[in-house]
């Protein structure tokens, strides 16, 4: 019996008795439903056929249904309801609004751009499930090349090895000096380059690409730090290391972009080498993009827009210009 109902039963069949209880005769059904009363009659026999039951008993006033046929109307609506969920659930994930959107996030946007950016997607599309995988370049690189992930997010290094993925720049990541609000750099007028040498100074993990990057940038600058400075790989504890002492740190402003706007922390006016630090989204060339991903996109080009507003971007996305005082 339950092979024949997988083989043989069809959802308009189901459709067709269900108007038929409902209407109390083949004819009236047949209106409903647009179609011819023959087509009625040939859905009902060969549901009857299949089941090896009688659905309707024929009367001179119409159908009345039979035990057999209540089963087949609750469990047929029940199927039909499933459907058009199904259809609905199709029609969200079209629109990027369901489904499931896995992201694979750089250390940097993990802490700065996406926290408020899928806030603000979760707030939009509340029936899509959105899950992060947060690490380096190398390690979430085989899993967007294997379907794991829709996208990563984060700064564009370079790749080191070819792929075949499109790289969309949406932003810059500017580095500069951090300190926390009522800092003494930030109290006189002496300029705060003349006085790093005595503070304090964390930085990343040199066993980090971002450690890296920076130790770059500062010698680049060819700014007087200090010889020995504190080194972590947990921007968590460079962050409360700032916040509770004189300790200054050079990071992308983004990753503390939340104390900034909160005027927690500060950038101390020191006149750091630009460089172009370019990031955005890398997903497969030839991978269909999900809706749910332009989701995504709108949602951190809002959030950059504001962050635009307060000042800590410039218009295409890079540093505002900083001078030492």
């Amino acid at each position: 019996m339950r092979s024949q109902l997988y083989a043989r039963l069809k959802l308009r069949q189901i459709e067709i008795i269900i108007a038929v209880a409902e209407q109390g005769s083949f004819l009236a059904a047949a209106h409903t439903l647009s179609i011819t009363q023959p087509a009625v009659s040939k859905a009902v026999q060969d549901v009857e056929q299949v089941i090896g039951h009688q659905i309707f008993d024929r009367t001179a006033r119409g159908v009345m249904i039979t035990p057999f046929g209540c089963a087949v109307v609750e469990r047929g609506r029940a199927m039909l309801s499933l459907v058009e969920r199904l259809a609905d659930d199709v029609g969200l994930i079209e629109q990027g609004r369901a489904g499931t959107l896995v992201i694979g996030a750089l250390p940097t946007a993990a802490t700065s751009v996406l926290p408020p950016t899928l806030g603000r997607l979760r707030a939009s599309n509340p029936e899509l499930n959105i899950r992060l995988v947060q690490g380096r370049t190398a390690e979430l690189m085989p899993q967007l090349e294997s379907g794991k992930l829709d996208l990563i997010v984060g700064r564009l290094y370079e790749l080191e090895t070819p792929h075949d993925v499109h790289r969309e720049t949406i932003y810059h990541e500017p580095i500069s000096v951090l300190a926390r609000a009522g800092h003494p750099l930030l109290q006189g007028s002496e300029a705060a380059t003349a006085s790093l040498a005595d503070c304090g100074l964390v930085l990343p993990s040199l066993e980090q690409r971002l450690g890296q990057e920076i130790d770059s940038v500062i010698a680049y600058s060819g700014l007087d730090m200090p010889g020995a400075p504190l080194r972590s790989s947990s921007i968590s504890f460079i962050r409360e290391l700032i916040l509770s002492s004189n300790y200054v740190t050079v990071l992308p402003r983004l990753m503390l972009a939340g104390d900034l706007g909160r005027g927690a922390v500060q950038i101390l006016p020191v006149a750091m080498a630009s460089s172009s630090r370019p990031a955005g989204i890398i997903t497969l060339r030839n991978r269909r993009r999900p809706a749910a991903v332009a989701a995504l996109v709108a949602a951190l080009r809002e959030h950059l827009r504001e962050l635009r507003a307060t000042g800590l971007l410039d218009d295409d996305g890079a540093a505002p210009s900083v001078s030492a005082a």
